[in-house]
């Protein structure tokens, strides 16, 4: 998807890593550090990111507050990173930003996109900003806004090359960013062993501050001080909870840091009402099909998707490729049983994984030339997986979200 890429991002090369800030920080101390001009809170975490921002950015924009998100990956287009007031920045401002960011030629294409999101929040005077980290939590471009609130989803298996093939090495570099934060607040998929490795602490668990409790698939009761709402469930997925929880805890602290006054109940709730977030366990009619979506890309996602199709009444049939550095085996291993057909097909990737590898790990399955004669492929229902990617590619194509 980099031919989507404004041609000042493609030459950043994307996917470039650099394990240090100082680049960053000294671009934006020459352009007057307008990260620091807006509170913050920062997520990190393995899995769960996007959805748990998606989630405090609709709650505090409920509260009335205008509200900045800084997500990533992108699905389709590089726009969709930086959200002001629910909406995605535009092209054109996009652009505009990335001219003046033009001078900093040794900046990552990671980097590049951070300092414009830091930019364009401080020019629109945002109330306050929502971040998603990246890869890791140590040497993340979003630690710049020296975020005062910071919370953490889980930690996995992915990206162990970079962040260490020890679970304690990679719960240590995500509990670098937590330590920078004056509040901190870890979810429920965090043990207590594992906080151990995050740091010295102190942490808030999320069910410190908030409890959930699921009432039907698609209505959760939360409870908060004195206070409690029934809402509408905003994603599929029982992993979703958990997320929700820490979402609606971190609103809690913005609230006790100053950003409103309360965490009122009825905008809990028709904040979760509102929120969108394409991608997680959504359908799109897709060339005249229903298609189910899900970012699962590595072995926790496809656990997660597995649990959700193995309680569903139907049986869908799998379209699926990644990246090379993800376990393929082991996420084969979690949705093999839960699938009826099966396609593979290699993405159009420097990075794409290989038909024999894809074949090996899914001996059954059919090959296809492409991702939409993969999709013509198999019969209905069908789950698109594997690689954010896919999702992307597919969401490129789709006519409309509907109802599963």
């Amino acid at each position: 998807m980099h031919q989507l890429l404004p041609a000042s991002l493609r030459r950043r090369r994307p996917g470039r890593i650099r394990p240090r800030l100082d680049g960053l920080l000294d671009a934006l101390a020459e352009l007057g550090d307008p990260q620091l001009d807006f509170p913050s809170i920062l997520i990190v975490g393995t899995n769960g990111k996007g959805s748990t921002a998606a989630m405090v950015e609709a709650i505090l924009a409920a509260h009335g507050l205008t509200v900045g998100l800084y997500t990533s990956p992108h699905l389709v287009r590089v726009e969709e990173r930086i959200r002001i007031g629910g909406e995605p920045i535009s092209s054109d401002r996009l652009e505009t930003t990335l001219q003046t960011l033009e001078k900093f030629d040794d900046l990552t294409f990671f980097e590049t996109v951070t300092a414009a999101a830091m930019l364009s929040f401080g020019a629109s005077r945002v109330d306050g900003v929502v971040l998603e980290a990246g890869m890791g939590g140590r040497w993340d471009a979003t630690r710049v806004a020296r975020s005062a609130i910071a919370g953490l989803t889980n930690v996995g298996s992915d990206h162990s090359g970079w962040l260490g093939e020890l679970l304690s090495e990679r719960a240590a570099d995500k509990g670098a960013a937590l330590m920078a934060a004056d509040r901190r607040v870890i979810g429920a998929d965090v043990s207590p062993e594992l906080v151990t490795h995050l740091g010295p602490g102190p942490f808030q668990s999320a069910n410190e501050l908030v409890t959930v409790e699921q009432v039907d698939r698609s209505v959760v009761r939360l409870a908060w001080d004195d206070e409690y709402v029934e809402a509408a469930m905003p994603f599929l997925g029982e992993h979703q909870l958990a997320n929700l929880q820490l979402a609606v805890a971190l609103a809690r602290v913005a609230v006790s840091e100053g950003w409103t006054e309360s965490l009122r109940p009825e905008a809990v709730a028709d904040g979760l009402e509102r929120v969108r977030w394409p991608g997680r366990l959504t359908t799109h009619r897709i060339a005249d099909r229903r298609v189910l979506l899900d970012c699962a890309h590595n072995a926790e996602g496809a656990a997660a998707l597995a649990r959700h199709l193995e309680h569903r009444p139907i049986l869908y049939h799998l379209l699926f490729s990644c990246l090379d550095d993800k376990p393929v085996e082991r996420m084969a291993e979690e949705l093999r049983p839960q699938v009826g057909n099966i396609v593979v097909f290699r993405l159009d990737d420097d990075r794409a994984m290989s038909l024999e590898r894809l074949t090996a790990a899914f001996p059954e399955a059919g090959v296809a030339p492409s991702m939409i004669e993969g999709l013509r492929a198999l019969p209905d229902p069908v789950v698109a997986a594997g690689s954010i990617r896919v999702v992307g590619g597919l969401l490129a194509l789709a006519e409309e979200e509907v109802t599963e």
